[in-house]
């Protein structure tokens, strides 16, 4: 495999690589002498690249881009199984009067030779896709109301299968074998809550699951497993709201583990959940973003214990390279200006931030160096293009397609690669020069003016139980204090004569007359706070005459020194 990741993209008129070198110059890799390239796709493991048109689909091999196998038919959708050994295709369902049954229309081939692995009928285009588990050993496909389940790729007899009166969907676990954890979803009857459960391979009785969790509200689910296949977060949603509070349906966030602890999720913000996301390199860290706009985005562990806030912004989106060292938030899609921020996963520091609006796509490199914006057909028709940024928002590359040309399609080959100078140095980068989102409406009284908004304590980023304005700790405060007494005693030095240039002489004080009783005890108190006052001007004039740099409350109070004498002379008479 290359040293450096190259992109891989799709437009109307030819498949192109990019070397991730400046200045990342295009070659053809296929043009238009293959006419109505429809999609592509890698390999899970960056081994093979797919394209399929109207009559076939063609599997080339990364490493020199010949071709491993040629498959006919119109193909619909593909996609590599895990270890990439697998293809499978779908292409739509007919009944003909040679067939007025239909025939099977999901197909499984070998990778490296195109050869048939098995045949299945799918008539439904969503949800057509079968699943794998990470090691390739058990195959499971939806089948009305079952799942059936094949071992070791031999498709011709399933082994085992999971019946389930209203099945919905399921979700293999990313365990390794031999400990395999399936999750599946069913809809609830009439009056009877929807239901999903955990099982483990090959006990898949409902007495044996090993999670259990229902909920009334539940008409969908979406299964988020962490990279171990330990714990699980399960999204429930209704198509429709009954109390209009989201135009999307309600929601609500479930989450078990295989040794069957399980529970529901709330969020300290008010909301729909527009994402969440394992961190890869660990199972124990998640970042969620949730909320009614400005959303919120929080990262927790996996007893979904809030470890850091990183405050509120116009966001819907999460994204993590593999390594999990830093991750990415973003708003997209119907939300304008395509505002993204870098965030470090340690240090909880900003890396760095920039805007891709009308951005359709995003990808981070294999290395986590780099990310890829793209702006795609059909979801969008104009401003077709892609841009390469460098972790810390610092655009690397851009590219705009002319006219007539689309960009259907983009992506980085997916890989291990040594890390390079980008995860050190942060690039020269280029000028972006797409026109910015139009700002939120202002009224006419308030245009042209500076904004006023400002973040409340609790919308800025800080640890659970602080805030950016919390008080300073006692180590704070004492490493504080330590800094003002070496600023006094350089100060005092250079009053005599000890540092580097002389200092001018302290102004003398002013002889104050000594304190004799007028006999009336008010206004002897006050002649005291008088003295007091005056003494403390003193101090402050010494410390001024000595090249301290006073604050403004402290000038303040040496000018109205006149006046406190002058109060001084009126009580004494």
């Amino acid at each position: 495999m290359s040293t450096l990741p190259h992109i891989t993209g799709l437009t109307n008129r030819n498949i192109f690589l990019v070397e991730f070198k400046e200045p990342f110059g295009e070659q053809n890799l296929r043009d238009e002498t293959t006419p109505n390239i429809r999609s592509i796709v890698y390999s899970p493991k960056g081994t093979y690249l797919a394209y399929r048109t109207d009559k076939k689909a063609e599997i080339l091999k990364c490493s020199d881009w010949t071709v491993a196998a040629t498959i006919n038919g119109n193909i619909k959708d593909m996609f590599f199984s895990p270890l990439d050994n697998y293809f499978m295709v779908w292409e739509l369902f007919a009944m003909t009067k040679e067939n007025p049954q239909g025939k099977p229309n999901l197909h499984v081939y070998k990778s490296d030779t195109g050869a048939v692995v098995g045949s299945f009928t799918q008539k439904n285009q969503t949800g057509w896709e079968p699943q794998w588990s990470s090691d390739e050993k058990l195959f499971a496909i939806q089948a009305n109301n079952r799942i059936l389940l094949y071992e070791n790729g031999q498709l011709d007899r399933y082994t085992y299968n999971i019946q389930e009166e209203k099945l919905k969907s399921f979700s293999f676990s990313p365990s390794p074998g031999p400990n395999y954890y399936i999750a599946v979803f069913t809809l609830g009857k009439q009056g009877q809550p929807s239901v999903w459960r955990v099982f483990r391979f090959p006990q898949f009785d409902s007495g044996h699951a090993v999670i259990t969790r229902s909920s009334f509200q539940a008409d969908k689910a979406a299964f988020h497993w962490n990279r171990r296949g330990t714990n699980v977060f399960v999204l429930t949603q209704t198509d429709v709201d009954k109390t209009g509070g989201s135009y999307y349906g309600k929601q609500s966030l479930s989450h078990g583990d295989v040794k069957g602890k399980s529970g529901n999720m709330t969020f300290s913000k008010e909301g729909p959940i527009h994402s969440l996301a394992w961190n890869p390199s660990n199972s124990n860290e998640w970042v969620a973003v949730y909320g009614h706009a400005p959303a919120k985005a929080t990262l927790f562990n996996a007893k979904c214990e809030p470890l850091y806030e990183f405050g509120t912004g116009a966001w819907n989106s999460i994204y993590f390279p593999p390594e999990g060292n830093h991750f990415l938030i973003g708003g997209f899609g119907n939300i304008a200006g395509g505002n993204i921020e870098i965030w470090d996963m340690r240090g909880y520091k900003k890396l760095g931030s920039c805007a891709a609006p009308d951005s359709t796509f995003l990808q981070w490199d294999p290395r986590g160096e780099t990310f890829l914006t793209a702006t795609t057909y059909p979801r969008l028709t104009v401003g077709n293009g892609y841009k390469i940024w460098h972790y810390t928002g610092v655009l690397m590359h851009k590219r705009v397609c002319q006219e007539k040309e689309n960009l259907l399609a983009i992506s980085y080959r997916p890989g291990s690669y040594p890390k390079s100078e980008l995860s050190k140095t942060v690039p020269k980068g280029i000028e972006d020069s797409t026109p910015k989102a139009v700002g939120a409406y202002r009224p006419p009284g308030a245009r042209n003016k500076p904004s006023t908004f400002t973040l409340h304590e609790h919308e800025k980023p800080h640890k659970p139980g602080e805030s950016s304005s919390a008080a300073p700790s006692k180590q704070a405060l004492k490493q504080k204090q330590k800094r003002e007494a070496r600023k006094e005693r350089k100060a005092e030095e250079r009053a005599q004569g000890v540092g580097d240039a002389p200092a001018p002489a302290p102004a003398p004080a002013l002889p104050r007359p000594a304190f004799v009783s007028t006999g009336d005890p008010e206004t002897d108190k006050k002649i005291k706070n008088i003295n007091k006052k005056l003494s403390d001007i003193d101090k402050l004039k010494q410390q001024k005459a000595a090249g301290k740099q006073l604050e403004l409350n402290q000038l303040a109070k040496i000018e109205n020194e006149q006046a406190l004498l002058h109060e001084l002379a009126q009580l004494r008479l």
